[in-house]
Parts: structure tokens; C-alpha cells; sequence
């Protein structure tokens, strides 16, 4: 990780809403898009990821069963992470691949990722939230993953020494369980709704 890396660069960092249609889908279909969790060496997803369009290639998930995707909440797998060794236990779910290849494949559709795009642009009309949190693509050696911790750290933690001068406290929250907990119908719902900032 560069750590010399100033405020005005990590806001001038390329992230997967600069991409077009096709540019994000090369993104999200990398194998460090697929699952960023630390495995060892040996186990590798690029094959696996790589192969999937070709077998999606022209058809639905529904052309390969009788049922509906939806129908299988049992086709991922569960990964329980510990993150610092104590007790707080994190499931992680590692989206089958046909699944992530699909819905990347949906999301990517040039009229849908337009959709995203514009909708992202006018949540960013609100000055009072920073968004940290969207992909960002390496233009260096650097991985992908190094860059997003890169642009976390000079976004947050150096931005919170710069506010510090400013400011008497910070307050720090956090949503417990959130991904588990999201209702999925609310992802549909900002994106098709007007922001409303008040």
C-alpha cells in the first residue's frame, strides 16, 4: 500500500462506476471480484469464474432445472470468518458460481448499469455522505483489493485526522449483521426511487 498517497488522489481514484457496461463486467468477473476472502494458494477461482459464461452463454439459470433460482437457498456456501481471533464469528456466503455469473451478467446489461451509474450520481448530490465503499480498479501493479484498502485509509483515516482539527468528537457506528440482516427488496428500491435529501 502506497501510503503517500494524498486526499485529492484517492478521490481521483477510478472505481466501477467510471467503467462502461462491459468494462464492469470484466471487473466483477475477475476472481479477486468473485471472492475476496484470503485462501490458501492452492484453492483458486479463475477457471471456475472464467468457464461459467460460456455455459450461461444465450440462456437462463431456469433453462438448467424446472425450478427457479430462488428456489435453492441451499446452493451457496458458508464460510464462518474470525476477524481479529477472539469470539465474534462471521458467516460469509460464497454466492454459487452460476448465480454471481448471472447476476453479474443482469447488473452489467447497458440499460441496468446506466440505471446504477445515474442513480449513484444522484446520491452523490448529497455533500453530507462520502461513499468509500464502491470497488475501486487498480491502474498500477497493485491489486485491486490494495487499492480499495489504499483509498480506504487516505478516505477515512487520514480525512478523520484532517476533520480532527475541526471537530471536538467523532462518533464511529456500525450496523450489526448488516448484509445478513438487509431486506433484499430495499437494494431495488433505492435504486428505482428519487433520493430524498433533507
Amino acid at each position: 500500500m502506497n501510503a503517500k498517497v494524498s486526499s485529492s488522489e484517492a478521490t481521483s481514484r477510478k472505481t466501477i462506476l467510471n467503467l462502461t457496461h462491459h468494462e464492469a463486467r470484466s471487473f466483477l468477473l475477475k476472481a479477486e471480484s468473485y471472492c475476496g476472502l484470503d485462501f490458501p494458494p492452492y484453492i483458486v477461482f479463475g477457471d471456475l469464474i472464467g468457464g461459467v459464461p460460456q455455459v450461461l452463454d444465450g440462456k437462463r439459470l431456469s433453462d438448467f432445472r424446472r425450478s427457479s433460482p430462488r428456489e435453492f437457498d441451499d446452493v451457496n456456501y458458508t464460510i464462518l470468518h474470525n476477524k481479529d481471533g477472539k469470539y465474534s464469528w462471521r458467516p460469509f456466503e460464497l454466492i454459487h458460481p452460476a448465480l454471481y455469473v448471472s447476476l453479474v451478467h443482469a447488473t452489467t446489461e447497458e440499460g441496468n448499469w446506466q440505471l446504477i451509474r445515474e442513480r449513484f450520481r444522484q446520491f452523490a448530490l448529497n455533500d453530507k455522505v462520502c461513499c468509500l465503499s464502491l470497488p475501486i480498479v487498480s491502474s498500477s501493479d497493485e491489486k485491486d483489493r490494495a487499492e480499495q484498502v489504499s483509498h480506504w485509509w487516505v478516505g477515512v483515516e487520514q480525512r478523520s485526522i484532517e476533520l480532527s482539527l475541526d471537530y471536538d468528537y467523532l462518533l464511529e457506528t456500525d450496523i450489526t449483521d448488516c448484509y445478513g440482516a438487509i431486506y433484499t427488496h430495499s437494494i431495488a428500491w433505492a435504486l428505482r426511487r428519487p433520493p430524498t435529501f433533507e
